[in-house]
């Protein structure tokens, strides 16, 4: 049986994109895995092991088991950056007591992508398992004081780098972690502006955009961590508009929160950056393991059609306009495989990555995100003692896929996004 990474990619990770759902549960499973059992297994069957599969290793023994097998494939990977330099990544790493992507590895704990353990009352309040009730929240977080401090240090940290993880490192760090030091610090925000701390309640906003950072501004990102950041970002703005900003009520400083939610890394040129760490990533850690496992005779034809392909799209993405990725622009890392083998052709199935579905997430982050600073220009308008009609969208940011107006509906409040944007399922917001 083979191991499926990118079926399993898209399987899990396409809702998470799509819906801002937890699919990426079953991706980060997958990994709790040995290395050399992932090298054989089924995706779908790793996802029925029981964590307990790793009862016999200790961190050190999976680490020293990790590195042995991955120094082949790093010295394959090597040879093909000589002849695809365009995947080549700078490395930039930063020092270990300021590198706030090497802390979130670290309190992912063992086995890889576990994520903090907390008990039964914080669990329930992160999940939204109860009704709001701030005393509730308040006894819950006081329950694990060391893990709300570290999601908060982790937070704060000023630089991020993915050059020189430990051996433990299986390319990307599980949702997991991420989602609970976003959803730690958003309780706090929200304790915050119920006591109408404006200003505490924008630093731990602050404090989750800069998490996000840690996921997207690295050297080698990848498709999973791009998920964890589209997904902080979405619960930012939605808490904010849905909690936050209501808390605060009418004395809320608009164009300080109009700041606070900008998000960047949503064109085209941003996605070239992460498809080429995915091929590091997917390469060294996946790719090149299963060919040196399975050995199809024509194994060379497929790492470098696979490379190319990565390359290609790579060099393509920063010329691209939105439509034309909105279209399908990434489609090309599928080409090229037919003249090769049945075994080769069989694991570059196994790595095709569904260009149509990420793309459709990436573009429906992108257009939610925008649509919640259109929202935000409406609300500062009206601030200004302008009265708020359906002409008023003249006077704020069209939606950037399309190019075209919003369409707002002062009775309701609600802001819609053009027709063309339907397809990709962007969701109305509702002004406070």
């Amino acid at each position: 049986m083979k191991y499926r990474p990118s079926r399993g990619l898209v399987f899990c990770l396409v809702p998470l994109l799509a819906t801002g759902g937890t699919a990426a549960w079953a991706w980060s499973k997958a990994n709790d895995v040995p290395l050399q059992a992932r090298a054989h297994g089924d995706f779908f069957e790793l996802l029925k092991r029981k964590k307990s599969s790793l009862s016999n290793y200790d961190a050190a023994e999976w680490a020293a088991t990790a590195k042995s097998m991955r120094a082949e494939s790093v010295a394959a990977k090597q040879k093909l950056l000589a002849e695809f330099p365009a995947l080549a990544i700078e490395s930039k790493p930063v020092p270990e007591a300021e590198n706030g992507f090497l802390m979130l590895h670290k309190f992912s704990g063992f086995p890889p992508g576990a994520g903090p353990k907390v008990g039964t009352n914080l669990t329930r309040v992160l999940h939204d398992r109860t009704e709001w009730n701030a005393e509730a929240v308040k006894a819950a977080l006081a329950e694990h004081p060391v893990e709300v401090a570290r999601a908060e240090e982790i937070a704060a940290m000023p630089a991020r780098s993915s050059s020189g993880m430990p051996d433990d490192y299986i390319g990307f760090i599980g949702a997991r972690t991420g989602k609970f030091c976003a959803d730690v610090l958003l309780l706090k925000a929200r304790l915050a502006a119920e006591a109408k701390d404006e200003t505490e309640t924008l630093r731990l906003v602050a404090a989750t955009r800069n998490l996000v950072r840690h996921y997207r501004e690295i050297e080698q990102p990848s498709l999973l961590a791009e998920t964890v950041a589209i997904l902080i970002d979405l619960s930012v703005t939605e808490c904010a508009f849905k909690h936050l900003l209501p808390d605060l009520g009418p004395a809320a400083d608009l164009p300080r929160w109009k700041e606070a939610l900008v998000t960047r890394g949503y064109t085209p040129a941003d996605f070239g950056h992460v498809m080429r760490g995915e091929w590091n990533i997917a390469s060294e850690f996946y790719l090149i393991p299963m060919v040196l496992q399975q050995k199809p005779a024509d194994s060379d034809k497929l790492l470098r059609t696979y490379a190319s392909n990565f390359e290609s799209l790579v060099k393509a993405l920063p010329g691209m306009s939105w439509d034309e990725f909105a279209g399908g622009g990434c489609e090309s890392l599928q080409e090229g495989f037919s003249h090769l083998s049945d075994k080769s052709r069989e694991i570059a199935d196994d790595f095709s990555i569904g260009c149509k579905a990420w793309t459709k997430g990436y573009v429906r982050a992108a257009s939610m995100l925008a649509m919640h600073q259109a929202a935000l220009d409406l609300m500062i308008l009206e601030k200004s003692g302008e009265k708020l009609d359906t002409t008023a969208v003249e006077k704020i940011i069209v939606e950037p896929i399309s190019g075209t107006r919003f369409a707002f509906d002062p009775g309701s409040r609600i802001l819609t996004a053009p027709e063309r944007m339907k397809e990709f399922d962007v969701r109305e917001v509702k002004l406070p």
